[in-house]
This record gives C-alpha cells, sequence and structure tokens, in this order.
C-alpha cells in the first residue's frame, strides 16, 4: 500500500513540475512587467479603482441598494454600508 501510495505521489509530483515549468516562462515574463511598475503609480491605480466603485455604488438606483427584512419587515439600505467599506479601502491605500 505505501508503495502504491509513493508512486501515486511521484507521479503526482511529475505532472505538477511538467505544468510548472510550461508556465515558468509566460508567468517570468509577467513578472518583469510588473515588477517595472512603480509603486506610487500601482497605489494611484487601485485608489482610483476604488473611487469608481464608489462612485458607481452611489449613483445606483434605490431598488438596486435596499432589501426587505423578513423579520420586521423594514427595508434595509446597503448603501452605506459598502460606500463605508469602500472608504475604509480607499484610507488604507493612502496610510500604506
Amino acid at each position: 500500500m505505501i508503495k502504491i501510495l509513493t508512486i501515486t505521489f511521484s507521479i503526482s509530483v511529475s505532472i505538477a513540475d511538467t505544468i510548472a515549468n510550461f508556465f515558468r516562462g509566460p508567468g517570468q515574463f509577467l513578472r518583469d512587467i510588473l515588477m517595472s511598475i512603480d509603486l506610487t503609480i500601482a497605489k494611484l491605480l487601485f485608489i482610483l479603482y476604488f473611487l469608481a466603485i464608489a462612485y458607481w455604488v452611489y449613483n445606483l438606483p434605490k431598488s438596486e441598494v435596499t432589501m426587505d427584512d423578513k423579520k420586521n419587515g423594514k427595508e434595509i439600505n446597503l448603501r452605506p454600508f459598502a460606500l463605508v467599506a469602500m472608504g475604509a479601502m480607499i484610507i488604507i491605500y493612502l496610510i500604506f
């Protein structure tokens, strides 16, 4: 039984190594491109991305951001929670 598991494990490792070698070239190429981007530019892009999402959430129609609470029949507006989450992410990216 242990011999079968050992053979299965070694075959699995060989297959994984083959797949990893196949993607090593393109992965290194992408890594080189992404490493050439300055960190402040990357942070700015993420901040702009989160600002765009916050703007989109702010402009959604009310019917898209409200939910009915089944227990007490009240309508819950989810927009403030989404905007606070986006604001927190923007602040985190601005600080760090």
